[in-house]
Parts: structure tokens; sequence; C-alpha cells
């Protein structure tokens, strides 16, 4: 039985995976920008049709 100094350590241990899901996703979008700023897209010239 719990005594009530005793912490909740499974409401505490619940936060730890949460914790390391958004550190990866945070990894993951912080990567993929890096990535996308270094190799920009390619500007295509796009001619308007004659009336």
């Amino acid at each position: 039985m719990k005594t009530p100094n005793e912490p909740n350590t499974r409401r505490l241990s619940l936060w730890i995976p949460v914790t390391i899901a958004f550190l990866v996703l945070i990894a993951a979008w912080t990567t993929l920008i890096v990535i996308a700023a270094k190799h920009p897209t390619e500007i295509v010239p796009v001619e308007q049709a004659a009336d």
C-alpha cells in the first residue's frame, strides 16, 4: 500500500516517453528544415501564354 508521502511514480514515468517523443519530433523537424535550406528547389521560369 502506498503511503501519502510516496511520489506517484506511474504519473512521472508517463512524462518520460512523452518528453522523449517530443524531443525526437523536434529533432526530425530541425533535420528536415536544415536539409531543405541546404538544397532549395530550382526556380523554373514560366512563359506567359500570348493572347
